[in-house]
């Protein structure tokens, strides 16, 4: 019989172990996105660059991933009609292009015709609020969370996968270095809280300024929408992207022949 030593929860946005940990239920944007692989075996022609488009409550774009292959998406704010074409690939495809993005570019529309149907998937985005992240209980003794399960966030800053790569490098630096397992646990969530719930905020904070904000009308709209375009991609948006270059330091040390090695 194998006992293991630590207990670690990847499993997802709606982690069974967050939920017997005590963490609180992701809550939900109010946005949506539909999300797409479209496949041009004769090749696209399109540049290798990634293009945006805006409208009211709506934001779209699509980048070539290779010569082929071009993701695309569609970010809306949520709708009924979601649960209804549920994962029925031709019911959101419709959806996409005979109402939700109707008014968006012919080419984005065209790429959207030549989706793959087994890439085709519309979701809500959800995430946990940053004070959850940082006053909730992410371990108990050798157990805890990484990754969407400690902290979902929303796509808008492109971090999910990469925060939970950085979160298995401190995890395995602050189990090598503790006496217990659980010291080791204890240290990786209190290096992680922060960084994580910045994150979170951050990508919340962009996807809402960058669709002209969920459901705002009027007066009000109209100055998020200027502050997106005159203030936020100008001087906000940098440098949260900024702190997307971030390293989380060296798995281990070693010494080998009298000189410390880095890995």
């Amino acid at each position: 019989m194998f006992v293991a030593q630590v207990l670690i929860g990847c499993d997802g946005v709606h982690s069974v172990v967050a939920q017997w940990l005590g963490m609180s239920e992701p809550a939900s944007s109010g946005r949506s996105a539909v999300r797409g692989l479209s496949v041009c075996p004769d090749g696209h022609g399109l540049k290798q660059e990634l293009r945006q488009f805006l409208s009211e409550g709506l934001r779209a774009g699509m980048v070539p991933i290779s010569d082929t292959d071009i993701y695309w998406f569609l970010v809306n704010n949520t709708v009924p009609q979601e649960k209804e074409a549920g994962t029925d690939p031709e019911k959101i495809l419709r959806e996409v292009t005979d109402n939700l993005g109707k008014n968006m570019p012919a080419e984005y529309l065209d790429v959207a015709r030549h989706s793959d149907s087994g890439n085709l998937s519309w979701a809500p985005l959800l995430y946990r609020h940053p004070w959850a992240i940082l006053t909730g209980k992410a371990a108990r003794g050798p157990i805890t969370v990484a990754g969407d399960a400690f902290h979902p966030m929303t796509p808008d800053m492109a971090q999910g996968g990469c925060s939970a790569l950085e979160d298995a490098v401190v995890l395995a630096r602050a189990l090598s270095r503790a006496s217990t397992p659980a010291d080791g646990v204890a240290a990786y969530v209190s290096e992680r809280r922060w960084r994580a719930a910045w994150m979170v905020a951050g990508a919340y904070l962009s996807g809402w300024v960058q669709q002209g904000g969920t459901n705002v009308q009027g007066v009000r709209g109209y100055m998020v929408r200027l502050f997106r375009d005159w203030i936020f991609y100008r001087f906000l948006f940098p440098r949260l992207a900024d702190t997307m270059w971030f390293n989380c330091g060296d798995l281990v040390e070693r010494k080998e022949q009298g000189k410390a090695h880095s890995e």
